[in-house]
């Protein structure tokens, strides 16, 4: 199978997570689409720094992927003498297409959030805050009978009719439709200007809204009626979605053990934390990677006292702290690049494709006096 950018861009808007998903403020998929070549290798990145560009282009990758996009506000020039015109100057003379996924993947079934509690082997127990619901729709189609089996497999390549672990979960009732072709007709059944009565089945079954059209374009596609009958009613039932996760450990450990275990597990040097004493106990604590901090009093209503984020400023580490909320900073970078190799892992076996993985440098440095 040939692999193209669309195959990519499906399969993260698509399977993975959905567009939908993203913050109004952010920036999610094509960044640059330069080219709809064949894709043999993709780069993984955290950061569209002009570093990863270079190595992209050095690698002979046809596609880099990135976390954060490059363009957060919309540009109105682009001047290749300025920091971010150069870049795009940059992969379209490389022809190097650009995708970003941020918060779609925050906000994934499995996110970043998710991945960093399997790492340190805590338990997830439920979402955290911004709580959001993707649709599901019913898909009702008439169909002749004998072609049911033909409708229902259509269905399940298209991602409908699945419920927890079944798939192909339909139900249909027979019936008689009527219609009476009329001019610059083709019928499948009956004859122009005489009303035919059909054996058909009325078959329903349930899709996402992330995969709604492609279901009735697969339907479509296989159905032998000229014009096809078919309802779709959105349910008042949907997937819910968050940002970060509340998760637990087996048994109750001191900050300190916490600390350790983050330090180990995530190879992390420097870790900030707004608590006075590190012996303080907790099993359940709250992750949302990246800049969350602001976000400690969600705490308070999810009856957490651990906050394990990055970006702390001062007066949220001294708010949250007489609030009985600690914070633990981890930093931003090391809270996000460890999930774009786990990205590049999943994307090289869904396609057999060769994938890159540029670890971008952390552009914060701690500096301590006489090394202390």
């Amino acid at each position: 199978m040939e692999i193209k950018t669309k195959n990519i861009i499906n399969f993260f808007e698509k399977e993975f997570s959905s567009k939908s998903r993203q913050y109004e403020w952010d920036s999610n998929g094509i960044q640059l689409l330069v080219h709809d070549k064949k894709i043999s290798k993709i780069a993984f990145a955290l950061d569209p720094t002009e570093d990863s560009i270079d190595y992209a282009i050095k690698m002979g990758c046809e596609l880099l992927i990135t976390h954060h996009p490059i363009f957060f506000r919309p540009i109105k020039q682009i001047d290749f003498s300025s920091v971010v015109g150069n870049k795009i100057i940059k992969c379209i003379k490389n022809e190097l297409n650009l995708l970003s996924y941020h918060t779609v993947l925050d906000r994934a079934d499995y996110s970043l959030n998710d991945y960093i509690a399997e790492k340190i082997s805590a338990e997830v127990i439920s979402g955290f805050t911004d709580f959001g619901q993707e649709p599901y729709y019913k898909f009702v189609v008439f169909v002749p009978k004998g072609y049911e089996t033909k409708i229902i497999d259509a269905i399940d390549a298209a991602g409908g009719g699945k419920i927890g672990n079944y798939s192909k979960c339909t139900f249909y009732t027979e019936g008689t439709g009527t219609f009476l072709p009329g001019e610059n007709t083709s019928p499948f059944l009956g004859e122009i200007g005489k009303l035919e009565e059909a054996n058909e089945y009325r078959l329903e079954t349930i899709v996402k809204g992330k995969n709604l059209q492609k279901l009735i374009d697969a339907v479509l596609s296989v159905h032998p009626y000229e014009e096809v009958a078919y309802d779709v009613y959105k349910l008042e039932m949907g997937d819910e979605y968050s940002l970060g996760r509340i998760c637990k450990f087996n048994k109750e450990m001191p900050l300190n053990d916490f600390l350790k275990i983050l330090a180990e597990k995530l190879n992390i040097e420097n870790i900030r934390h707004n608590q006075e004493s590190e012996d303080i106990k907790f099993s359940k604590f709250a992750i949302v990677t990246g800049s969350g901090a602001s976000l400690w009093k969600e705490c308070l209503k999810s009856g957490v006292t651990v906050l394990l984020t990055s970006d702390m400023k001062y007066h949220d580490a001294v708010d949250a702290y007489e609030h009985g909320v600690t914070i633990v900073d981890i930093g931003h970078f090391e809270s996000e690049t460890i999930f774009m190799k786990y990205i590049a892992d999943i994307v090289a076996k869904k396609f057999s494709i060769e994938t890159l993985y540029y670890e971008n440098k952390c552009k914060i440095k701690s500096w301590r006096h006489n090394n202390a």
